[in-house]
């Protein structure tokens, strides 16, 4: 690379970024604070970062990188030491046939490239990024990086299949392998991920983040470092580390940024060594209101009504992770008042809810959904929550115990609404019992949010918005909205979820022809002609005003 040594101002001025009075100003201002020239220039109001970065790469030739797009190759992180990085602010971010490739604010700094040259011992090759954007990717990667060279080194040499020393992985952030787990689990938090997948193979380790609900590989680790990985996440979450045959269960609390977080471990044993699960929960959860799930209006006058009735059952369906537990939160945040006693038991408690007593399950000791169940029964509730009916006992004991005077939430797995009709027989609770108990299903699914900011109109043929479900005449009007993706959503094009709902309160009609032995098709019929919303339905109304897009209905309705 040839350099020279033109300076910054001399070429915002040679291209009309800024003035020759704004640039004595921040020479003045650069004489009495210090800082960089185009800090400075920045701070008082006279340009951007991108203006110049992007006057750099047009004026000298050099390639503007877009950070927050780019995908940054970890292995040329690692090459050069963090504390480099930081000092110098650079980031290397890849590779260009045999030269490394270096994100710089300042291109021209000559005595920064010679010191990465020297450093990693490659020639390199700047390309322009603004500051801000070079600041996030070492906040990000750098660390990362740079402990995943050092586990490298570390561990090539050790036997991969022995766990490293205890003491050693119970030591602070000096120990690289330990810096590694906090790192993705920084990440992770930081990423809006609920769920981290440490996943061993025949040739490394998948680490993979689940962000609103989809999951996207962050990285592949070494074989040599699973050992150690598995072993630093076990001995944090209080796990037996000499067992690798069973599954076991752990918890991890922390402090991530000063946000507290709780975090529930699950292994299990593969060919290639444990698998792990890490749930990432808040512990300053907020419970979300019922107007805040995504309910339609009439969806929640329905819901209302139903839940303010003294007795009965309501039941909430969906598959795992379609966001049953929020909802049943969200109902009990409503009906949760000094005049009401309200009892929970659920596999865990998640949340603790203030004014409500939350039981959970532990089956070492017997206390199972249905044991709890009946505790609770003779602790004078006026309303009881059962996270989940899945055995006979428990699907029994639940809906009888809304045919005594108490107000029932609880989940089921089931596709739809109509279909918890035959699931609740199905467990040998006896029809009279079901018909006469049960106040409504929801059926839910949880579909991706378009990022607002970056969504964009997609081209989609008329029979294509016919063939999702839009009538012909809405088919002609509709505008489809679909992912683009931009820095705030991490390039994704959505950012969170919303709720897709069916609701299905059984009045008379329903219950009898439950009775009369109707298939749940049929059921589905009338409740239709009764005013029932589809899941579909209710996604299509989504699509139509542009909160989600077609793609996401396909992926999670049926």
């Amino acid at each position: 690379m040839t350099y020279t040594r033109e300076r910054l101002g001399e070429l915002l001025l040679t291209a009309g970024v800024i003035s020759q009075e704004q640039m004595d100003a921040a020479l003045d201002e650069q004489r009495q604070s210090g800082g960089k020239l185009g800090a400075v220039l920045v701070s008082l109001g006279f340009t951007t970062e991108e203006q110049i970065a992007d006057t750099l790469a047009t004026q000298k030739g050099y390639e503007y990188v877009d950070l927050s797009a780019y995908r940054v190759d970890r292995t040329a992180v690692s090459l050069l030491p963090a504390r480099v990085a930081h000092m110098r602010h650079v980031i290397p971010i890849g590779f260009s046939d045999e030269d490394l490739v270096l994100a710089m604010a300042d291109p021209l700094d000559i005595e920064t490239a010679d010191e990465v040259e020297v450093r990693t011992g490659y020639r390199v090759v700047p390309v322009v990024a603004p500051p801000s954007q070079i600041s996030r990717a070492i906040e990000r990667y750098v660390s990362t990086g740079d402990t995943f060279q050092q586990v490298v080194d570390a561990m090539e040499e050790a036997d991969t299949d022995d766990e490293l020393d205890t003491e050693v992985l119970v030591g602070g952030e000096d120990v690289p392998i330990v810096r590694l787990v906090n790192q993705l689990i920084r990440e992770a938090v930081r990423e809006r991920a609920s769920d981290i997948h440490i996943e061993p193979g025949l040739e490394g380790v998948r680490i993979r983040y689940r962000i609103d609900g989809v999951l996207h590989e962050v990285m592949s680790l070494p074989l040599a470092a699973r050992a150690g990985v598995v072993s630093r996440v076990k001995i944090m979450a209080e796990m037996d580390i000499a067992e690798r045959r069973r599954p076991q269960d752990g918890k991890i609390a922390l402090k991530i940024e000063n946000r507290p977080i709780d975090l529930r471990v699950a292994s299990v044993p593969t060919p290639f060594g444990e698998s792990l699960v890490i749930r990432i929960l808040n512990a300053d959860f907020s419970f979300l209101s019922l107007t805040s799930l995504g309910m339609n209006d009439a969806h929640l006058g329905v819901f209302r009504d139903l839940i303010a009735r003294p007795h009965g059952a309501l039941l909430v369906s969906g598959p795992t992770g379609s966001g049953k537990s929020t909802s049943l939160y969200a109902a009990l945040q409503e009906l949760n008042d000094p005049h009401r006693k309200i009892i929970t038991i659920e596999d865990p408690v998640e949340y603790q809810m203030g004014g409500v007593t939350q039981i959970g399950v532990n089956t070492k000791i017997g206390l199972t959904f249905a044991t709890g169940l009946r505790t609770m029964l003779r602790s004078d509730p006026d309303i009881i929550m059962v996270g989940e009916i899945r055995d006979p006992e428990t699907a029994e004991i639940a809906i009888r115990s809304a045919l005594t005077g108490h107000l029932v939430l609880s989940s089921i797995h089931t596709n739809d609404a109509p279909s918890a009709f035959t699931r609740l027989v199905d467990m040998g609770v006896p029809p009279y019992i079901v018909a006469s108990s049960l106040l409504g299903v929801v059926a839910q699914r949880l579909a991706r949010r378009l990022c607002p900011e970056c969504k964009t109109v997609v081209r989609t043929t008329k029979a294509e918005r016919v063939a999702a479900g839009f009538t012909p005449e809405e088919a002609r009007g509709v505008t489809v909205y679909g992912p683009k993706g931009c820095e705030r959503c991490a390039h994704s094009g959505y950012r969170g979820r919303i709720g897709l709902f069916e609701l299905m309160p059984v009045d008379d009609d329903i219950s009898r022809l439950f009775m009369s032995g109707a298939a749940a098709d049929r059921i589905r019929d009338l409740a239709i002609e009764k005013g029932m919303v589809t899941l579909r339905r209710d996604a299509l109304d989504k699509v139509a005003d542009g909160t989600t897009s077609l793609s996401e209905l396909a992926r999670v309705v049926m």
